[in-house]
């Protein structure tokens, strides 16, 4: 069966009506006919893709047969069972008896079956698909993708792709191998399935979501502000970049920089995030691999400044010494905000406010010693930190560091009496160039002098020695606002690890990197829709959290992997086929997760179809 749209204008010819018929195609001989079975009306309510839908249940409902493959909408279901019932009471289509009437009550079923041809013909992961479909819901992403002009089957597929970027993330082209062959998902966004989304429907979804980045991002933001009840003055801003594989001849973005993964032979592209004191994404900007983190700042602190609920509100801007340039500290001073972070240079004169420090915990649970200090003409309080831990660690790396330097400086020494080593003024202070910069950590305590024989143009002996003391552990945070305790500074300044924690999650839970894009049509879109995924993510992990669950997100997808659903078959006594689709009943731990995050079990428990032989 099938809807026919017909189109009749009125009799003075000014205006065209527009309705729907269910037509029947039947073969006679070699001929196709088709019978008219009842006019539906206009369907104005109806959406026109879900069209193939209503007559496919109807059909279903005239046969006594009920749908395997995906749950029913309810507004195809009203209308499904509406028409039938016309249908019937008219006679105008042969009815087959049924053993159940048409209601969406369960009843019992009893069917007999040969045990011995019981076969498994499926079996899928559902458990992290529902998890994060019901998350989906709690941001109301299916609302908020129809505001941005997606169809129903858009925000579907949309849908899909966030929960790939979730459960696999990968590119869209594996994407869409792993939505047909090992997921789920089809069974939850009906009347959607999964074998016909295509890696480009999965491409037109991203882009399509993308050109609307900054109202999805400000809509989230407010959901989990609604979501947590609260309203964060915390903004921690940082920047990272990720390299990407192949030559990106083509993407203007792609520069060569200095990258975080020590990948300095891949382009880079640079990412800046600001994220409130629970994690959650505030604001985002992809920017080329060469960009410097203090040029990033004052276009962050503008769209911050749009989300604040109030001209009054004043934000505490939390960062570490990266961008905290004097002009950046302008920057916000000029707005009224206040700050906190890490001095870019030590203070080389400075007084106490306190006599004694005060001993804090870090977070490792070791000791540090703090002490508030003023320094000369600058109107700021700084924070003098010490720590015996961070000394013996810097200790110990610096130990190795200069071990390395000093052997290849020696070695750099010993071969100016040996044939055939540097011994030319030019090349050994080249050379000693490169140890330099190979070593430039310990290599700026050493002052490094020669003995050179003009007359021969070689260096006879290079001296080097320690005119600088090592790192003893110590560091300042500079903050604005003078009545905050030793502890409340340091606890602000400690959110920058929930900065440097998003960054982690998106590159290794979410496996942002390496890029693999080559457009940049594709590549923003790509990394954008990991930030999304991450404030889903964040957001299931924050719950648990609540709930005494710490579980890492690899953790929680691969336990959410043991919840399947399976489609089993048998041969049925009198003829015929019995398809049964079951969902498994989740574990302990998982029913653990279900139940603190205020989410269902399952999706579905069974669905039969009864299959007679022709």
């Amino acid at each position: 069966m099938f809807l026919k749209r017909i189109t009749k204008p009125d009799r003075k010819g000014e205006k065209i009506y527009e309705y729907y018929r269910l037509v029947h195609s039947y073969k006679i001989g070699k001929k196709i006919r088709q019978q008219t079975v009842i006019n539906l009306g206009s369907l104005d309510k109806l959406p026109k893709e879900k069209h193939k839908l209503l007559a496919d249940r109807i059909e279903e409902l005239l046969t006594g047969s009920e749908s395997l493959f995906f749950d029913i909408p309810n507004d195809v279901e009203e209308l499904a069972r509406k028409f039938t019932k016309k249908i019937i009471e008219k006679g105008v289509y042969p009815v087959k008896k049924r053993k159940m009437p048409i209601s969406k009550e369960l009843e019992t079923d009893f069917q007999e079956i040969d045990m011995n041809s019981i076969d498994q013909l499926e079996s899928k992961t559902i458990g992290g698909e529902w998890l994060v479909n019901q998350a989906f819901n709690k941001f109301g992403l299916s609302n908020l993708f129809s505001d941005i002009g997606m169809s129903e089957n858009e925000a579907g597929i949309a849908q899909m792709l966030l929960t790939a970027k979730m459960l696999h993330p990968s590119s869209e082209l594996e994407a869409e191998r792993w939505l047909h062959e090992n997921s789920g998902v089809g069974e939850i966004y009906n009347p959607f399935d999964n074998h016909s989304v295509s890696r480009y429907r999965l491409y037109k979804a991203a882009t399509h979501m993308y050109k609307y980045k900054d109202e999805i991002e400000k809509t989230m933001y407010s959901t989990t502000c609604s979501l947590f009840s609260q309203k964060s003055k915390i903004v921690i801003y940082d920047l990272t970049n990720m390299y990407f594989e192949g030559q990106m001849l083509g993407s203007k973005k792609a520069k060569f920089g200095r990258s975080k993964q020590k990948r300095n032979d891949r382009r880079l592209i640079g990412l800046a995030l600001a994220i409130d004191n629970l994690g959650f994404v505030r604001y985002s900007k992809i920017y080329k691999g060469n960009i410097g983190e203090p040029g990033t700042f004052e276009a962050m602190l503008d769209d911050v400044a749009s989300q604040l609920y109030s001209s009054k509100e004043k934000p505490v801007v939390v960062m570490d010494a990266g961008i905290s340039t004097e002009e950046n500290l302008e920057c916000i001073k000029q707005r009224e905000y206040d700050y906190v972070c890490v001095s870019r240079s030590k203070p080389k004169e400075y007084t106490k406010l306190s006599e004694q420090a005060t001993k804090l915990l870090d977070n490792r649970n070791n000791t540090i010693e703090v002490t508030k200090i003023s320094v000369p003409e600058k109107k700021d309080i700084f924070l003098y930190i010490k720590s015996h831990q961070k000394q013996l660690k810097e200790q110990s790396m610096n130990d190795k560091i200069t071990e390395r330097f000093t052997e290849s400086m020696t070695y750099l020494k010993e071969g100016l009496n040996v044939p055939r080593r540097l011994k030319k003024i030019i090349p050994v202070h080249e050379k000693v160039g490169r140890i330099k910069k190979q070593y430039s950590k310990v290599a700026k305590l050493y002052k490094i002098s020669y003995k050179e024989d003009l007359e021969n143009g070689v260096v006879t002996n290079i001296i080097w020695e320690l005119q600088k003391e090592s790192p003893k552990g110590e560091y300042f945070l500079r903050y604005s606002k003078e009545n905050l305790s030793e502890k409340e500074i340091w606890d602000t300044y400690n959110m920058t690890r929930d900065v440097e924690a998003t960054f982690r999650c998106l590159k290794t839970d979410l496996d942002i990197r390496p890029i693999f894009h080559q457009k940049d049509a594709y590549i923003e879109p790509h990394i954008w829709l990991g930030i999304v995924a991450y404030q889903i993510v964040n957001y299931i992990k924050l719950k648990l959290k609540d709930a005494k669950i710490n579980y890492s997100w690899t953790t929680i997808v691969e336990k959410m992997q043991s919840q399947q659903y399976s489609v089993q078959s048998a041969d049925r006594r009198g003829g015929g086929k019995i398809y049964t689709k079951l969902c498994t009943q989740p574990g302990s731990d998982l029913k653990a997760i279900y139940s603190a995050l205020g989410f269902k079990y399952r999706p579905f428990v069974r669905k039969s179809k009864v299959v007679t032989q022709q």
